[in-house]
């Protein structure tokens, strides 16, 4: 959406976009307060087709809040179950899987499994932003596009208050930037919304093509 050109100019030069699920969920965001304390889980999954991951970890590390670092055979579903209820912040940098048959079964892959929309159904992960980097959600078909909503559902039924998720198969060195650039903004202000946005444009100086400084939406509550 923020890559649409109208010949002089893209929309992420006017306007910052969030998106909800549905008006109703929407509404539900709007209500959750924000969470001040805990720590900044980030979980990176060793994948040799995603060779920038740990880059893109240490990235994240060195400009969020408490971070507490699991990688490799560390990033665990049952370290995510166990400490992301008690995080401010989940960064997950992996990969995801999409399956055309039954795009509600599609999964983001950890350590020792991967998680499905089944699995976010039964975890508890009250955070104030969850934040999947891989290519893992939003793909640009008409299945595709309901298996975004199905695992955006999940992890707000798990209970995270925003989400910053794929929509394409991302460039990991470009992102492992971008998500550095994009937790920057966010120190510095209440609104995730305008801090992507200020990422894209940030991103889109080194990296011209929406490819790049793109791929990422919002979703859920956009100002803390």
């Amino acid at each position: 959406m923020l890559a649409l050109f109208d010949g002089k100019q893209f929309l992420i030069d006017t306007f910052t976009i969030s998106y909800a699920p549905s008006a109703s969920i929407h509404a539900l965001c709007q209500q959750l307060v924000e969470t001040r304390t805990g720590p900044s889980l980030i979980l990176g999954v060793e994948d040799p087709k995603m060779p920038f991951i740990r880059q893109e970890v240490e990235a994240v590390a060195a400009v969020v809040p408490e971070p507490e670092i699991l990688f490799g055979s560390d990033a665990s579903e049952r370290a995510l179950r166990e400490d992301g209820g008690r995080s401010q912040l989940v960064h997950i940098a992996s990969h995801g899987y999409f399956r055309q048959d039954n795009p509600m079964f599609s999964a983001i892959r950890l350590a020792d499994s991967y998680l499905s929309l089944y699995d976010l159904y039964h975890m508890d992960l009250p955070v104030d932003l969850l934040t999947l980097s891989g290519c893992v959600t939003g793909l640009n078909v008409i299945a595709e596009g309901d298996e975004l909503i199905g695992l955006s559902r999940g992890l707000l039924f798990a209970g995270a208050r925003s989400l910053l998720l794929s929509l394409w198969d991302v460039d990991d060195r470009s992102t492992a930037e971008f998500m550095q650039l994009f937790y920057s903004h966010l120190l510095g202000q209440r609104d995730k919304a305008e801090a992507l946005r200020s990422a894209m444009l940030d991103l889109r100086t080194r990296y011209p093509h929406p490819y790049y400084w793109a791929p990422f939406r919002l979703v859920g509550k956009s100002i803390n």
